[in-house]
């Protein structure tokens, strides 16, 4: 591993990096069209939906499913927004258990992000479990 950096001296990120205890190792450069695509690659929308496209069409057809699209969106970018400015205060591999441990007080820190990640553990498990083969 060498120990160049990675950005350049004037950018603070890597100062803190260092002071939530890591050192930078890959080069951060996406750009818009590669965090689209990385973004439908991880929640991969449309394989969603078509698991729970019956649903919608069953309990009201295309006005339910267009309108409650519409309701959830806003709720679902909060969502979004809230854990894309953790992730860019806090940029660390862990993902939700390390934000638990830095953000929750120490007291009951190590707790917390212990059932944040058995949360995703379970939450991973049940996806992996229900989706189509």
């Amino acid at each position: 591993m060498s120990t160049e950096k990675v950005l350049h001296e004037d950018v603070q990120e890597d100062a803190v990096l260092e002071s939530l205890g890591y050192q930078q190792e890959l080069k951060r450069s996406f750009g818009l069209l590669g965090m689209i695509g990385f973004s439908f690659s991880i929640v991969t929308s449309w394989t969603a939906l078509g698991g729970v496209l019956i649903i919608g069409v069953e309990s009201g057809g295309p006005p339910v499913m267009i309108y409650s699209w519409l309701a959830i969106c806003p709720f679902s970018l909060a969502v979004a927004y809230a854990m894309a400015e953790i992730c860019s205060a806090y940029p660390v591999a862990g993902g939700q258990y390390s934000w638990v441990a830095v953000l929750a007080p120490p007291s009951v820190a190590r707790g917390l992000s212990y059932v944040t990640g058995w949360f995703m553990i379970t939450g991973k498990g049940t996806q992996i479990v229900q989706s189509p083969t």
